[in-house]
């Protein structure tokens, strides 16, 4: 949360506590007064904590806020500070839950006070982390204080949208651009809804304007990207394909990563495909590590766009399975596994420099992770951990959990590409090469060239889920799923998209996983197969290796 102090304290000014030390050296260090009390006094605990804050150390904005919390325990800004800098820590099972007391407390007192500022915040929090629910509760309250508020009818379209309340939120993104008519991203929110409404020409029309006027390169692009999408249901491919391409374009000239962090996934591919040989890769036994009491873990993984997410959704309808959405605990592994090791970000080296106590050590720490995360009924049920980038780890994931199942995801490579170029993708290291059509193909190339190599030697059994199989007889398909990961059929997958309505999804697929399986996404590619000239020679061996060369 993000209430200003009345001041802030420099790193090097002298302490407000009275040491003479300088505060890095000080309270900031250690949380507490040089001495055996603790700072009492809220204004200074409370420039403390924005302190902590602003330098991104969570830990100590989480114990300065403790103490705020327990010295006006009724505050809702305390509160959700308190429940942000936990989320912060990724301890979201905590963390939600002061955030969520903190709206019952703002839902009975902002009326009173009329000030929609912190409901409006906390509204924003609640979405980023999951909580869509109590983020549109939130939402509501704001516009009944500010009915006028661009700004907070905004995020009740925000709100409404994320769970597919697209007829509700349309009127309200309406008033929006009233309000805000030279604003080019409200209106791009509009046309999106308009499209999902049935206003499909009026949306196309919008996004046009939007492109005409360029007022912000960024929503141009974004413009560009979904007209693109739009003229693709209408059938005008070839206007589509270009409109894409611009999109592609403006947002590439607009990188600001230097080429080195671009190549920043190959260079991760290669070394380890170097490194994980299969000496390492099946160096304990099961046998010699799964004498600990702890679950046995599933990944699913894949490449992005490949249906990790509707694999998600439809495992997750299953009462004895929790499928994360996006987890980043794995990620978190690797940290830790840096950390205890010191060999940077050579996995493999550090894995082998490590006894069988270190690999315990990970191990209990990816599930005290999950416990944060997801509560204690990961220990008990079947977890399955979601995310499409794992696969860059899957060297790890298999050196230290060799009795791990794995779901990998496939897809025709040709629908992946087509798929990617219809994403607005934010550029991260795992994603500013998705925005060229070279750089998806080689993207896919590299990572599928690395599952390839490794799902051979690995000690985890795994199970190649294809998309095409799913729509083409979804039951025979998900019997085979559960077999694998030894639980019986259950027939209420079968309403997964029942399920998704309503409910926060992270990845881009949020809209079509409230639906029912539908088979217009295969084959896509065949309208563009003019296009992949220039790329299908570098997806040519894994067409024909992932069967799909018919």
């Amino acid at each position: 949360m993000t209430q200003t102090a009345t001041s802030k304290i420099g790193r090097n000014e002298p302490c407000p506590c009275g040491s003479r030390k300088k505060y890095k050296a000080c309270c900031a260090r250690t949380g507490n007064l040089q001495g055996n009390s603790p700072i009492t006094d809220i204004t200074t605990l409370q420039q403390y904590a924005q302190q902590a804050v602003a330098n991104s150390d969570f830990a100590l904005a989480e114990s300065w806020f403790r103490q705020l919390h327990k010295a006006k325990p009724a505050d809702a800004y305390f509160l959700a500070s308190l429940g942000q800098a936990l989320c912060w820590q990724r301890r979201l099972k905590e963390g939600v839950a002061y955030l969520l007391q903190a709206t019952k407390l703002l839902e009975r007192q902002a009326l009173k006070t009329r000030d929609p500022r912190l409901a409006q915040e906390l509204s924003a929090q609640l979405l980023y982390w999951g909580e869509a629910k109590a983020a549109e509760r939130l939402a509501r309250l704001v516009v009944t204080l500010a009915p006028e508020s661009a700004s907070a009818l905004n995020n009740l379209v925000l709100c409404l949208t994320r769970v597919n309340n697209n007829a509700e939120a349309l009127p309200l993104a309406q008033q929006v651009c009233k309000l805000l008519p030279e604003h080019p991203g409200s209106h791009v929110l509009l046309a999106l809804i308009e499209d999902k409404t049935g206003q499909t020409d009026a949306a196309l029309q919008r996004l046009q304007q939007v492109i005409a006027r360029n007022a912000d390169p960024e929503q141009t692009a974004r413009a560009n990207l979904e007209a693109g999408v739009i003229l693709d249901k209408l059938g005008r491919y070839e206007e589509a394909f270009a409109a894409l391409t611009k999109s592609a374009a403006r947002n590439y000239a607009a990188l600001k990563q230097h080429p080195a962090e671009r190549e920043h996934l190959f260079d991760t591919l290669v070394r380890n495909s170097e490194s994980f040989s299969r000496q390492l890769l099946q160096r304990w036994p099961v046998a010699e590590l799964c004498n600990d009491g702890l679950p046995v873990p599933a990944f699913l993984m894949g490449v992005l766009r490949s249906g990790t997410t509707l694999t998600e959704q439809v495992l997750g309808a299953h009462p004895q399975i929790i499928a994360t959405d996006e987890s980043s605990i794995v990620h978190e592994l690797t940290q830790e596994l840096q950390k205890l090791c010191g060999n940077g970000s050579d996995h493999a080296a550090a894995l082998q420099s490590l006894s069988v106590s270190g690999i315990q050590q990970l191990r209990q720490f990816y599930w005290r992770r999950m416990r944060e995360e997801y509560g204690s009924e990961v220990m008990h049920k079947q977890v399955v951990d979601k995310n499409a980038l794992n696969t860059m780890d899957v060297g790890v994931i298999s050196v230290i959990f060799p009795e791990a199942k794995i779901l990998f995801a496939l897809r025709d490579p040709r629908d992946i590409c087509v798929s990617c170029f219809m994403q607005a993708f934010s550029p991260a290291p795992a994603t500013v090469n998705l925005l060229s059509w070279e750089g998806i193909a080689r993207q896919y190339a590299a990572v599928m060239s690395y599952w390839l190599k490794l799902r051979g030697t690995i000690q985890p059994t795994y199970l190649e889920l294809r998309y095409e199989d799913t729509v083409a007889d979804f039951e025979t398909t998900y019997r085979r799923v559960f077999e694998f990961l030894d639980l019986p059929w259950h027939a209420g997958v079968e309403q997964f998209h029942e399920r998704a309505k309503g409910r926060y999804i992270s990845t881009p697929s949020f809209a079509a996983v409230s639906q029912p399986v539908y088979s217009s996404a295969v084959a896509r590619w065949k309208h563009y197969e003019k296009q992949f000239g220039p790329i299908i020679s570098e997806l040519q061996p894994f067409i024909k290796a992932f069967g799909y060369s018919a």
